[in-house]
Formats: C-alpha cells, sequence, structure tokens
C-alpha cells in the first residue's frame, strides 16, 4: 500500500514537472517585426503577412523609464558612501614569509595530535 502511495506521488511530481516545463516554453514567445513596402511596422507574434518583410527586433527601453500602468516611478538615488571607503591603504603589501623553525613547530605539533587520538582510538575499540 505505502509503495502504491509513493509511486503514485513520483508520479504526480512527474507529471507537474512537465506541465509547468511546458507552459515555460509557451512563455518565451518571439515578436516578429514586420516592415510593408510603404515603411510601416508591425509588431506581432505571428507569422508575418504576405507583401512585408521581417526583420530582427530588439526591444530597447532606457533605464529607468519603464513603470507599471498607475505607478509613479522613483527616482534612482545613489548610495551613500561608506565611511570605510576613504581610509588610507598600505602603499606596499607585506609578504608573509614563514620560517624553518615555525614548520617544524607546526609539523611535531599535528604528529602529536594523531599520535593522541590514535591512542584514543585503540582504548575506546577494548
Amino acid at each position: 500500500m505505502m509503495e502504491a502511495l509513493i509511486k503514485g506521488a513520483s508520479i504526480m511530481k512527474f507529471i507537474l514537472c512537465a506541465a509547468l516545463a511546458a507552459m515555460c516554453g509557451l512563455a518565451g514567445a518571439s515578436v516578429n517585426k514586420c516592415v510593408d513596402s510603404e515603411g510601416h511596422v508591425l509588431l506581432t507574434d505571428a507569422d508575418c503577412p504576405e507583401g512585408s518583410v521581417a526583420e530582427p527586433y530588439v526591444e530597447r527601453v532606457a533605464a529607468g523609464t519603464w513603470a507599471a500602468p498607475g505607478v509613479t516611478p522613483v527616482p534612482a538615488v545613489q548610495a551613500p558612501r561608506s565611511r570605510w571607503a576613504d581610509l588610507p591603504r598600505p602603499a606596499v603589501r607585506k609578504t608573509v614569509t614563514i620560517d624553518g623553525a615555525t614548520l617544524k613547530t607546526a609539523h611535531q605539533n599535528l604528529l602529536m595530535q594523531d599520535e593522541l587520538h590514535k591512542q584514543r582510538r585503540l582504548l575506546s575499540s577494548r
């Protein structure tokens, strides 16, 4: 019984995904720009009528000029500068140097930690 429910749920998920994918494909309709012999322009989502020539159409909207009907556009405002932006920066970055003694000490420290963990594992396995 439970297996049938799981199988039914996965089929429903598949159907839902397929329906959503099909709707997304339909939503991406292209716009055709048709110019007739007199120079009149027709923008349509269907094929151009006979006697007109199809041209590539690119919609150009100036930044900040589009607004939904009944909505007043808000003018763009420059964001305030961070108080950290004007701090002086160092002229030259210091190079990182690691001496041999530091590396040897770090290596010995890691070896001791590994040995401690091994001993704890041995004690816990008994």
